[in-house]
């Protein structure tokens, strides 16, 4: 009782103090439009950019509309050197594509109060390009992906919010603190541009208040057709912070108030979205995180991800109320506060024993083999195509890849492992 109580007393102080800020906001919101994000999106995601495959062509004159489009709206690059692009150099496993070169985009728009605060909005800006092994209508298929909703709808509805808070720049109501508009490569080859950035961050860590992460934002999912379409999944907003949860819930009610759906909020639900997109590569360092999500469908990974089956009223909608919640989050007196961890007793590894683990296993109609390999005293495995990944371990001889579910327990006298993924369990053996 007393915890419900601190709760809505929590409640409405937010409130009242939010209801200004709110008020100032809604003007600058209402440039965020159907209108506009749609012709975004018939840009962005048209056969011109080729389905923004990493590295490519397209994924090239993707970045310079991005680019521009910051450049054209006064708001500045968001690397201190005056660049929007944050290059590097990406090992792609999946397909054995090898090294390429690409970029994320980064714009700033600097607090008023607290400038070294800041509030990350993340859309990834690549897709699978002409399909191939990123393709769910399979490896042989050669036509351009355009994913329209998967992420163009999340890249579209950033630079509508970026243009809202300069226009609140601009009328001398900008942010308290600094918004950074980032717009991640990779996403689609195993989240390797916000990997690369929260590896090499521009801004601390430390110094990230929240992670706002839009990705396929712009359709209804076949399941909730039947029930109220004005909706959004919420996913990991009460993992690092009540306070977080709190401003997310009550920010909607006082706006656009659209049915928050939790369906997938679980860490353990068995589509584990919430390591599926870019907002895990914050989440994993502790920083408070929201994934706005409409859900899957049937053109997800296929040709068909087209700009004509977006929901552009729903769109506005659900950017608006990522807007608001930004706002608010910027503006506050205080920074959001990140609930305290409980203390986790990590199993220590008989470092010497790690080698008998490493090997290849495999089985016979198991569709894959998995290297495990020692590295600077830690254990990886290694999904051959996939991508490598470190293993945690949490018991004697079991270790945990928890971004896809997967448990390993070794038994180094038989030379086999035990593959465990949710309700699959299968014995693997050393080659």
């Amino acid at each position: 009782m007393m915890k419900k109580v601190l709760l809505l007393a929590s409640l409405l102080f937010f409130s009242i103090n939010s209801f200004s800020q709110l008020n100032k906001a809604k003007k600058f919101a209402k440039t965020i439009t159907a209108d506009d994000l749609k012709e975004h999106l018939y840009i962005y995601a048209s056969d011109e950019f080729e389905g923004r495959n990493t590295g490519e062509e397209g994924q090239k004159k993707a970045v310079e509309y991005l680019k521009n489009f910051y450049i054209k709206n006064n708001i500045e690059p968001g690397d201190p050197e005056g660049d929007y692009f944050q290059k590097m150099k990406l090992n792609i496993r999946r397909g054995n594509v090898g090294e390429v070169d690409t970029e994320n985009v980064i714009a700033i728009i600097k607090g008023t109060e607290k400038p070294d605060e800041y509030v990350i909005l993340t859309a990834h800006l690549d897709h699978v390009g002409y399909g191939r092994t990123g393709s769910r209508a399979g490896n042989n298929v050669n036509q351009i992906h355009n994913g329209a909703d998967d992420d163009g709808s999340g890249t579209v509805a950033v630079l509508e919010i970026a243009q809202a808070f300069k226009k609140a720049v601009k009328k001398g109501k900008g942010p308290k603190r600094s918004i950074v508009f980032l717009h991640v490569t990779g996403e689609e080859k195993g989240l390797l541009g916000s990997k690369y950035y929260s590896e090499n961050p521009i801004y601390p860590l430390e110094n990230t208040v929240v992670n706002l992460n839009l990705d396929m934002i712009g359709r209804i999912d076949p399941t909730r057709k039947k029930k109220n379409r004005d909706y959004i999944y919420i996913i990991g907003s009460d993992h690092d912070s009540q306070d977080l949860h709190n401003v997310s819930e009550q920010t909607n009610i006082e706006t656009i108030n659209l049915d928050l759906d939790y369906r997938y909020n679980d860490k353990d639900d068995p589509n584990r979205f919430y390591y599926r997109s870019d907002h895990y590569n914050f989440a994993k360092y502790g920083i408070p995180i929201i994934f706005y999500f409409s859900g899957t469908h049937e053109d997800y990974h296929m040709p068909t991800d087209d700009p004509d089956k977006i929901e552009y009223d729903l769109l506005e909608l659900r950017s608006k109320l990522i807007f608001y919640t930004a706002w608010n989050i910027a503006n506050r007196d205080q920074r959001i506060i990140v609930d305290p961890k409980p203390e986790i007793k990590k199993f220590e590894v008989d470092k010497n024993k790690l080698n008998s683990y490493a090997g290849t296993y495999g089985a016979e109609g198991f569709p894959i083999k998995l290297k495990i390999y020692v590295k600077d005293d830690k254990l990886f495995i290694d999904v051959m195509g996939r991508g490598s990944f470190e293993l945690n371990a949490f018991e004697k001889d079991k270790f945990k890849l928890e971004e896809a579910g997967i448990e390993l327990t070794f038994d180094t006298d038989n030379n086999s492992m035990e593959f465990k993924q949710g309700p699959f369990n299968r014995t693997l053996s050393k080659e």
